[in-house]
Parts: structure tokens; sequence; C-alpha cells
């Protein structure tokens, strides 16, 4: 005797995959930024004090643990740690993973500081409400290591996860990293600077993700470097540390600092090269570490 599944999952299982993929990578995502909420608790709550650390810490463990196939219900526990994609990599591919992404981010950060000297951008583009100078430096750095790593958790089990993971089974990596990185984009069009000019880098940062997880079979790199290059470019983006300029060069003409950004792009693009293909190396020569899903491939 067989038994029926409930009408709603039937109706859910003929939404073509990608639907679903974007619509659940979402939904992860906007779970996992729940943490964030803890900062504003904070602020009116003992901002003297910075607990959001310790509160955020906890919903991320809550949640990357339930992503990972703990918890209710018991029949979707294999299929969430395999769309999580997070097993555990080797020192050696932990290593070069590191050296190629953080090249590879690099090249994209370059990229992100060209566009708003090609496009016009609001001026105001990168102000934020928050008046940091009211807050001690603790409180400050505090802010700033929360947004970073529930940015780098949440995204990349939502996008680089639960997003590409059942879209790259059905129509391969090329389409799959192409409409991830549609959907970041979008994700981020609550923030003023990103108009259709940062298409381009939110393409190019989900390329640069997407890579490393096609070659390494799990997401915890991605996370490491996301976070981190979070921490240390959100105080720039904020204004705490210096200033994005916003003139393009059409207007302005080029000048010394748009060299320099092209450069860097132009510089770590190039390295990034033959880090990528020792790392494609370095991940072939291993076992799996998660399984048939988290193989590196071959090429």
């Amino acid at each position: 005797m067989t038994i029926e599944r409930p009408d709603m999952i039937r109706l859910w299982r003929r939404i073509p995959v990608v639907i679903r993929a974007v619509l659940v990578g979402f939904l992860v995502n906007e779970a996992g930024q729940l943490a964030g909420l803890f900062i504003f608790a904070n602020l009116k709550l003992f901002p003297q004090v910075p607990w959001m650390l310790p509160a955020a810490a906890a919903w991320l463990w809550l949640f990357w643990r339930y992503l990972n196939g703990w918890g209710w219900p018991r029949a979707t526990r294999e299929a969430r740690r395999l769309d999580l994609r997070a097993p555990s990599v080797s020192g050696r591919v932990w290593r070069w993973s590191l050296l190629a992404g953080t090249l590879g981010l690099l090249s994209v950060l370059g990229l992100a500081f060209v566009t708003p000297r090609l496009a016009e951008i609001p001026r105001d583009a990168f102000k934020i409400s928050l008046d940091f100078s009211a807050f001690p430096w603790w409180t400050v750095v505090s802010i700033l290591l929360v947004i970073s790593v529930v940015a780098g958790v949440a995204e990349e089990a939502g996008f680089r996860g639960y997003m590409l993971s059942p879209i790259q089974r059905r129509h391969g990596w090329i389409a799959a990293t192409v409409i991830t990185g549609l959907a970041f984009f979008l994700a981020h069009r609550d923030h003023a600077y990103v108009t259709f000019a940062f298409l381009p880098f939110f393409l190019a940062v989900s390329a640069v993700h997407a890579r490393l997880v096609y070659l390494t079979g799990s997401i915890r790199p991605s996370i490491v470097l996301h976070a981190g290059l979070d921490f240390l470019t959100l105080p720039v983006q904020y204004g705490l540390i210096g200033k994005i300029p916003v003139s393009p060069v059409l207007r302005t003409g080029v000048d010394s600092s748009f060299l320099v950004e092209v450069a860097l792009m132009l510089v770590f693009g190039v390295a990034a090269v033959p880090a990528f293909r020792k790392l494609a190396s370095v991940a072939r020569q291993l076992p799996p570490a998660g399984g048939e899903d988290a193989r590196p491939p071959n090429g």
C-alpha cells in the first residue's frame, strides 16, 4: 500500500526547479539575516555592551545546524545537507581556496570601485542613516562583525547552497552561476548604490564564489571569504574610512585613483587564474569530503 503525498507537496514538485530553488534560496537568506535584528535591539538596549555578538552567533549556529540536516522533519535531513553543500575540506584545499578566492575577489573589488567612475551613481548612494559616532568603538566593531558574518553565512547558504545546488543538478554549472548571480543582484536592490550599473559586479562576485564551490564541493571557503571581504570593505562603504568617489570620469577626466582602480582589477584578475588552476589540481587529488555530491570535478 502506498501513501499519496499531500496535494501541496505534489503541487510544489510540479513547479520548475529554477523557480523552486530561487524561492527557497531567498527564504534561507532572509531567515539567516534575522540575526541582524540583534544589532538594532542592542543599540536600543545597552549599546555600551555588544551583546549582539553572542545573540547573533547563537542564531547562526541553530540556522546552520538545521540547514545541514539537524532537526525535524527527519525525511528532509539528507536533502537539506546536500543542498547546503557544506562538507569539510582539507587543509591544502583551504589554503588554495583562500588564496585563489582572495585574488579573484580583489579583482572584483576593483570593478566595484571602477563602476561609480563609469556610470551615474546617486551622490549619497553610500550614506547610511546610522550615526556611528554615537557609539563606542567596540560597539561599532561589533556591528561591522555581525553584519559581515551574517552576510557571509546567510547569503552563501542561500545563494551558493540552497539556490545553486538544485539548479546545478538539473541545468548545469553555467546556468546555476548566472541565475544565482542575477538573484544575488536582486537581493541587494534595496541598497541605494545598487543600480543596474552594478549588475556586472554582482555577477562577477557570484562567479568567483560559484567557482570555489565547483572546485571544492563546499561553500565553507566562500563563507569565510565573503565575511572577511565585507568586514574589510564596510568601513569604506559606510564612510568610516576614506570615501568612495562617485564622479564619472566622463565628467572629471581620468585621474590617478581611477588608473589605480583599473590596475587593481586587472592585476589581481590575472593573478587569480593560476591560483584557481592550482586549486583545481589540488582538489582533484583528494577524495571527496562530503559524498558524491561534493566530489571535486574533473576539469
